[in-house]
Order: structure tokens, then C-alpha cells, then sequence
């Protein structure tokens, strides 16, 4: 029973150490969602821009393929005459963090061993919005942020990302 106990605490704790990528969505409430049944999907183009040139193509394509059938599996159907178009962008911003170190317990008569370290931080963000196709207006906007390092980089991954984004998305049909 002890050892029971142990382990559920230790699962517990290793669960809550593990992190999920954050999701915001968004929808307008003007529109209803449940009046689309129809949809397609407008490429991303990559500009030729320092920032953004080591975006990953091939990510691009994983994208674009889980949206269409997370679309697909909610009832809609891909279309050249849509009630919605979806647009999905992928932007790549460097940040620099630093980490900090307040020294040792051991003090070497005036010297401060306090030392902080700067790092280059690539992070990815990816946003996906459906817009009304008469009005171009946004209908439904989903955002995450993600480190490079963290990126979803196989299909199956990309496919859990964007299931949990656009699970939000409501239709009843």
C-alpha cells in the first residue's frame, strides 16, 4: 500500500513537470461557426527575409495536411467555391534570454561570484484563421508559441498540435 502510494505521488509529480504547449483561441461571436460547411485552404508564402528564411518548408506541408483533415474529420468539406478560407502563418522570432547565477554559499572576501549568461532563443509562432469567405473577416483565430527546439518536427506531432487547436472550432453538423 505504501509503495502504491509512492508511486502516485511520483507520477503525479513527473505529470506535472511535463509542459504543454498553450493554445489560445478566439472565435467572433457575430458569425455562426455552424453555417460553414465548406472550406479551403490558402498557401503561406515564405518571404525571403532573414527572419523568417529558416522557417521549415517541409513544416509548412505537415501544417497545411493536418488542418485539412482535422477540417475534414469536424465535417467540413475542401472546396473551390468555400464558405470559409483558412489562412495559417508561421513566424520565427529570436529573443535573447539570460540565466542568472547567484554564486556560491562560499564568499571570496569582496568578490561578487554572481554571473549571468546570454543566449540566442529561436522561437516559432504559429497561428491559424478561418475568414469568412465573402467578408474576409476572421471568423475563428487559434496562436501558439513554441522554442525551435521543442518544435513538432514529425507528422503525428503536428497532427496533436493542431487537433488540440482546433478543437475549440464548433460545428454541429
Amino acid at each position: 500500500m505504501k509503495n502504491t502510494f509512492i508511486l502516485i505521488i511520483i507520477l503525479l509529480f513527473v505529470g506535472g513537470c511535463a509542459t504543454q504547449l498553450k493554445i489560445e483561441t478566439d472565435s467572433d461571436k457575430v458569425y455562426d461557426l455552424s453555417s460553414y460547411s465548406t472550406f479551403s485552404i490558402e498557401a503561406f508564402d515564405v518571404i525571403e527575409e532573414p527572419s523568417q528564411i529558416s522557417i521549415n518548408p517541409i513544416l509548412l506541408q505537415r501544417v497545411s495536411r493536418s488542418i485539412e483533415q482535422s477540417l475534414v474529420k469536424k465535417g467540413l468539406k475542401k472546396s473551390s467555391e468555400p464558405d470559409m478560407v483558412v489562412r495559417f502563418f508561421i513566424a520565427t522570432e529570436r529573443e535573447v534570454e539570460r540565466s542568472q547565477s547567484y554564486g556560491s554559499w562560499y564568499r571570496r572576501g569582496y568578490l561578487d561570484d554572481r554571473s549571468q549568461r546570454y543566449y540566442r532563443v529561436d522561437k516559432d509562432a504559429l497561428t491559424i484563421r478561418f475568414h469568412d469567405a465573402e467578408t474576409d473577416e476572421v471568423v475563428w483565430y487559434a496562436f501558439s508559441r513554441f522554442n525551435r527546439t521543442k518544435a513538432p518536427k514529425e507528422q503525428e506531432e503536428v497532427n496533436v498540435l493542431i487537433e488540440q487547436a482546433i478543437s475549440s472550432f464548433k460545428t454541429s453538423l
